[in-house]
């Protein structure tokens, strides 16, 4: 934030001074994004610019999208950045985080950065790149940097040290604790931090817990040595009877299609993963605050980004660090002793997508059973909006009986089509009237290739597949427009 705010002073100072940064949060997956981070950076230069007429190429960009109807590709915004970067006398680009992009597409960030060094003079263009040594990063970047500077060190010594006083002295949790305890705790943390402030802050939040000047000094006697350590810890101390919860906890922090509020994952985590069942009714939790007590070093709310005023329940919750989703999907994990609470992305997609089934399904057969107008808990809405994604993800591994339950809320229809319509674009449908397009239509909308399938092949006639209706249409003319190659195969 300093860099950026002295940055931003001395663009201000000057018309032909710009300036564009992006954060690759690993908690917001629009930040996981090498397009939207393209976007992002050429609509900051631009607006950044004294002159209000676009230049002539985002109105090429602009009409050639449109005119083929999809969005820019890569290249093309590439080719678009590098253009309005030179507009400028002096460009300023910070990338802070890189080492929170997905390892597997990083090589386009690091070769699109390759580029720009060697297509753009230093003068013009100046690039900060913030991330942990990750090898692919140090490799690809380190031929193109003028200099670098290693926050694992005794440089930020310092910075640890007045960040620990901080705490100390701030949180009431410390208060407790006599100037000789707070003492000892600052110069062993800082001895033993090696630069590693999430190491900082997690033992911080243990040793808050200590009772008695005899339990700090034990403590500090036995730091875990790195974060794995210190995760294995904080995972080990959770109650058996709530394990289950947090492992549901963990897989949702890490790979929701958006961040859930409080209220949505107290909701999600107590429903019951079983592929074979499906709309019961779930146990709740007696606190939905309990899910931040048991593991508040995992788990923290969003930035300032968010409301803090608000009510704890409409508050968006996230991992507390990167290094927590880094842990849990890594080997490590998966072959040591907290094995129980290793998460990967297919894992996820199987118990999102259940858990989104079961509550739209649930609350299917409340309306059909009920004349009385049926509360739209939180979870439900994003259960609505992002059940296809989840499926989508995992459709061709995915269980007979979860398929069976994506083609079920399919053909649902208005249950869960007034919650969330993916096909809402302003047309004239009339609010309300349940007028909604056939399951057919949704299914290749949402390029749900296996339910597609599986409706196509119906008994002759049980489907009809050129069934009007939808923004576009009909199912060929929602596939075909959207690009869904593999869809329009089967319906043609």
């Amino acid at each position: 934030a300093t860099v950026i705010e002295d940055i931003q002073s001395l663009c201000g100072m000057s018309d032909d001074h710009a300036l564009a940064y992006f954060y690759f949060t690993f908690s917001d997956s629009q930040k996981q994004n090498l397009t939207n981070m393209l976007l992002s950076l050429i609509g900051q230069l631009l607006r950044a610019r004294s002159d209000p007429v676009l230049p002539d190429e985002i109105m090429k960009l602009y009409h050639n999208s449109k005119a083929i109807g999809t969005s820019p590709n890569i290249k093309d915004l590439q080719t678009v950045f590098s253009c309005i970067a030179k507009l400028s006398k002096k460009a300023f680009i910070i990338l802070d985080a890189l080492d929170e992009f997905p390892k597997e597409t990083r090589e386009n960030v690091l070769s699109w950065i390759g580029q720009l060094r060697a297509n753009h003079n230093a003068e013009s263009l100046s690039i900060l790149v913030t991330s942990r040594p990750e090898t692919d990063i140090v490799k690809s970047l380190e031929p193109v940097t003028a200099f670098a500077i290693s926050l694992q060190s005794e440089i930020i010594d310092a910075d640890i040290r007045a960040y620990i006083q901080n705490s100390l002295d701030g949180k009431d949790g410390f208060k407790k604790f006599t100037k000789e305890i707070r003492c000892e705790i600052e110069d062993t943390l800082v001895s033993r931090a090696q630069g590693m402030f999430r190491w900082v802050d997690c033992l911080l939040r243990i040793l808050r817990e200590c009772i008695t000047p005899k339990a700090v000094r034990g403590a500090l006697k036995e730091l875990p040595k790195d974060l794995d350590s210190v995760y294995l810890r904080i995972l080990d101390s959770i109650h058996q009877t709530q394990r289950e919860y947090i492992q549901r906890a963990m897989h949702w922090l890490s790979f929701s299609a958006k961040p859930l509020t409080l209220g949505q994952l107290a909701e999600a985590v107590v429903i019951e993963h079983n592929v074979n069942k499906y709309g019961e009714a779930p146990e709740t939790l007696f606190e939905i605050e309990s899910l931040m007590s048991i593991c508040p070093s995992l788990i923290s709310f969003e930035d300032a980004r968010d409301d803090q005023s608000s009510a704890q329940e409409n508050r968006r919750l996230r991992l507390a660090h990167f290094s927590v989703k880094e842990y849990l999907i890594s080997d490590r994990v998966a072959q040591g002793p907290s094995a129980y609470y290793h998460i990967s992305e297919d894992k996820a997609n199987l118990l999102m997508s259940h858990a989104c089934l079961s509550q739209i399904l649930r609350h299917g057969s409340q309306v059909a059973t009920s004349a009385d107008k049926i509360q739209v808990m939180p979870f439900l809405h994003h259960s609505a909006e992002y059940w296809f994604i989840y499926i989508k993800a995992i459709e061709n591994i995915a269980p007979a009986p979860l398929s069976d339950a994506s083609l079920e809320v399919l053909e649902l229809g208005q249950s869960w089509l007034d919650i969330h319509d993916p096909d809402d674009h302003d047309w004239d449908r009339p609010l309300g009237s349940g007028a909604y397009p056939p399951a057919i239509y949704y299914s290749s909308l949402l390029n749900l290739v296996v339910a597609c399938k599986s409706l196509v092949n119906r008994n002759e006639g049980a489907v009809n597949v050129g069934a009007q209706g939808g923004y576009y249409g009909n199912a060929l003319q929602a596939a075909t427009y959207r690009g869904m190659e593999s869809v329009v195969q089967l319906l043609l």
